[in-house]
């Protein structure tokens, strides 16, 4: 009766979901923005107490998108540790795993929460940075004002990846880190399927062991199989193919990685249980 996706179980898990968790997630909607406006409200503040404050005409908000946009990847980070935060205790898994919709409803739910959510709340504070930003703005005559929202998702960064070997991808080279910064978010929902508690720390450290094991891995396996000979024939095979082939090659890569790294986090949510030496 359960095996198919029904709409209105979907909905049903929602309302019960943000009935249950309505302190949660209003705690973490606001926290979120006003960590976001922090950087906004500090430089002014600073300015003003410790009477340095310096107003040139010309507004430069790039300095706060890039403090912004450090706040909501650690925010996404975050939040995708505690995307089955249901599952956390024993009592939110008997809740959870005990509701009458299929896992692919519930599992669709959290997807939504923190992939339409987290997004729609950082939006809300790069808005309100914005706002106030502009208020502070308007209170000195005959300044330029600039939106901060427009300069954090400018397409402006794009042109950044114009590098001499993908001249002319800069839009495919863009689109490849997106889904690679993408992949390393969703690792964290992959971790917290296969273990509720300290699992935002445990995918650090995974993160750590696969930062110095795999170059000196990488290093060894140079020192004994790779000469000179054939590292300058693989540069100069390298430098003789298309660079748009290596772009779609690239892209496909990171597209196949993140749908494999929903579909594995799918699959160990699908498994939960009520209690596992993994998760008492």
């Amino acid at each position: 009766m359960l095996n198919k996706f029904n709409f209105q179980r979907f909905l049903n898990v929602a309302r019960w979901d943000l009935s249950v968790n309505n302190k949660f997630y209003t705690r973490s909607a606001l926290l979120m923005v006003a960590v976001t406006c922090m950087p906004v409200v500090l430089y002014y503040l600073y300015g003003l107490l410790t009477n340095s404050f310096h107003i040139s005409d010309y507004d430069n908000v790039e300095g706060f998108a890039i403090a912004i946009a450090w706040v909501g990847m650690a925010y996404m980070v975050i939040s995708a540790g505690y995307m089955f935060h249901n599952l956390l205790t024993k009592q939110g898994r008997i809740s959870e795993l005990t509701l009458p919709a299929t896992n692919l409803e519930r599992f669709l739910w959290h997807a939504v929460v923190i992939v339409v959510g987290v997004n729609v709340i950082y939006f809300v504070g790069v808005a309100m940075a914005d706002l106030i930003h502009a208020l502070f703005r308007l209170a000195i005559p005959h300044v330029e004002i600039r939106s901060i929202t427009a300069a954090t998702y400018s397409f402006r960064y794009v042109e950044l990846m114009n590098y001499d070997f993908f001249s002319g991808n800069a839009i495919g080279l863009f689109t490849f880190f997106w889904l690679m910064a993408c992949c390393y978010v969703r690792s964290f929902c992959l971790v917290n399927a296969w273990k509720y508690r300290y699992n935002i720390p445990l995918t650090f450290f995974i993160y750590f062991l696969l930062q110095t094991f795999v170059p000196l891995l990488l290093l060894m396996f140079g020192a004994h199989f790779i000469t000179p000979e054939r590292a300058k024939a693989f540069m100069d095979w390298i430098s003789s193919t298309n660079p748009t082939a290596w772009i779609v090659g690239m892209n496909i890569f990171a597209a196949l990685l993140y749908v494999g790294i929903w579909f594995l986090t799918y699959r160990l949510y699908t498994r939960a249980q009520l209690t596992t030496k993994r998760n008492p």
